[in-house]
């Protein structure tokens, strides 16, 4: 089992209506996101090699990311139309690409600082740095979400139903083979056109009653798990039948909908939706009180002991960036999220 590296969330990044099912699902996969970056540095470190880690771990990434995705292209037709196409380029160059490069320069940069706290640390070689960034080695999300939405813009005449065919057996077919960055756009791309596909249709989820809502929840994720138990590695993008690993990001993303209509308008989904709404912030900077919170608890503690490394870190790297976040202009930070010169 190969670790992996923490990975991103999005801000409603073209949303001009603001939803709050939608923020609660970034709430949800954002914890889920935190939670196995804690689980991986457990893993790493030799504290949970247990069946139920490698489980866990198949089974959040069975859906976490599609889920980004997928909220990623709910909005991205009515952006493109309102934007037009230059300026839809221009913003996504200007938000996804500029938190690319900044973030890896930054973290690449303080590496020497902070690679005696890692468990495997990774010299960097500027010399090899560009080839790197081409590679998504910094980090594939924003280049592999940037490639997605030039698709989207590319495909943005073609009936949603027929992009969304397309790119699902593109997916279905892709190997990993070549560069990450693009054969994660192909892999990726059928989930933001499965977002394309519903739209704005996504707002008639509060007609459903919560209860019915929940039944499905618990039917989805049952299914799910037992799917991730039977087949294993085998629902894993990079590994057939890669259709399988398309349906259950489908799944995974619709039991956490089905989640926040349960919640949605109370003082629970309230707080899904603030954590959701710093979703970008806490994936840029979790890595950094993760990892702090877990030195802590073992130098001044002196405890690798498993329910405390797993749950505090977790919190700790999900609640601090989201107050950041939320305090960015009181505090003169938003460079850290967007383009300053805007």
């Amino acid at each position: 089992m190969t670790e992996r590296v923490l990975t991103a969330p999005i801000d409603a990044l073209t949303a001009p209506v603001r939803s709050n099912a939608v923020d609660i699902v970034k709430g949800l996969a954002i914890l889920l996101v935190t939670y196995e970056h804690t689980g991986q540095g457990m893993s790493a470190r030799g504290w949970w090699t247990t069946p139920s880690r490698h489980f866990s771990y198949l089974f959040v990434y069975s859906f976490h990311m599609p889920a980004f995705f997928f909220l990623a292209g709910l909005f991205v037709a009515s952006s493109i139309h309102r934007r037009g196409a230059k300026d839809f380029v221009l913003e996504k160059m200007k938000t996804l690409l500029y938190l690319y490069l900044f973030w890896a320069i930054l973290l690449s940069a303080i590496e020497p600082l902070i690679s005696r706290f890692k468990r495997y640390p990774h010299p960097v070689h500027w010399e090899s740095f560009p080839v790197s960034l081409i590679n998504g080695v910094a980090g594939w999300f924003f280049p592999v979400l940037f490639l997605c939405l030039m698709l989207a813009l590319i495909t943005y005449k073609l009936p949603a139903w027929l992009r969304f065919g397309l790119a699902f057996i593109a997916a279905s077919l892709m190997p990993a083979f070549g560069f990450e960055v693009f054969y994660k756009t192909v892999w990726f791309f059928s989930f933001l056109a499965g977002g394309m596909l519903v739209g704005r249709l996504i707002f008639k989820l509060t007609a459903l009653p919560r209860w019915s809502a929940a039944l499905g929840a618990v039917i989805l994720f049952a299914l799910q798990a037992v799917v991730v138990h039977h087949f294993g590695a085998a629902v894993d993008f990079g590994y057939p039948p890669e259709w399988l690993a398309v349906t259950l990001g489908f799944t995974g993303t619709a039991g956490l909908f089905l989640i926040a209509r349960t919640i949605e308008n109370t003082p629970a989904g309230n707080a899904w939706a603030w954590i959701g709404q710093a979703s970008l912030g806490i994936f840029l900077m979790a890595q950094f009180p993760q990892g702090a919170t877990r030195e802590l608890l073992l130098r001044f503690a002196h405890t690798h002991e498993f329910w405390l490394q797993l749950i505090v870190p977790t919190l700790v790297s999900t609640l601090l960036p989201a107050i950041l976040w939320h305090q960015q202009k009181r505090w003169h930070i938003g460079w850290l999220f967007r383009w300053p010169l805007s």
